[in-house]
């Protein structure tokens, strides 16, 4: 027979062991939130979130380096952009890879008949490979090759007609570049 003070004990502990780290985390989160609009009211720049560092980098942005350029920060993760598909590629061959080891592993279990527990291989095989298949048609290179067959020969990256002479075709004279403009004293 359980008493209610036995049930109290259980809900009382449930509550700190769960309820306690929830609630620091919550108070945190909306400390910080205030710590930082508190600076932007009075004109100071946050240091950047840590967490949205980390989403800049795995977007391929570093934010700590500052190009000078007027390219969003986010350039080159635009799905219509060669560097989006490839990433998309990627990230299906090593899932599927996943799921593929998973079910060699998983087919051991029972090597007699196929049971559900492969389905913990299957899955994430079949995702890879959707995802491969949709990188492959949204562009993304494959050896030199997408989906929709191999790039087109630009024209200015074809090699000039060859010219008479010792040496054959050689590119014209070319202009130095100019040294980058140095920035101004700070004293």
């Amino acid at each position: 027979m359980t008493h209610a003070s036995d049930n109290f004990v259980a809900v009382i502990a449930i509550l700190v062991v769960f309820g306690m780290p929830l609630a620091y985390a919550i108070a945190h989160r909306w400390w910080s939130h205030q710590e930082r609009l508190e600076m932007i009211r009075r004109g100071i720049t946050p240091p950047l979130d840590p967490r949205a560092a980390r989403r800049a980098e795995r977007a391929g942005y570093n934010p700590f380096v500052y190009s000078g350029s007027t390219a969003p920060p986010y350039a080159g993760t635009d799905p219509s952009s060669g560097q989006y598909p490839d990433r998309v590629l990627r990230k299906g061959v090593t899932i599927s890879m996943i799921g593929l080891a998973l079910l060699i592993g998983l087919s051991f279990i029972d090597p007699g008949r196929p049971g559900p527990w492969l389905l913990g291989g299957l899955i994430p095989l079949f995702v890879g490979l959707a995802q491969i298949i949709l990188a492959l048609m949204s562009g993304a290179h494959l050896g030199g090759w997408t989906l929709l067959g191999p790039p087109p020969v630009q024209p200015h990256t074809m090699a000039p007609p060859p010219q008479e002479g010792p040496y054959g075709w050689r590119p014209g004279t070319t202009t130095e570049l100019e040294p980058p403009v140095r920035p101004p004293d700070v004293r």
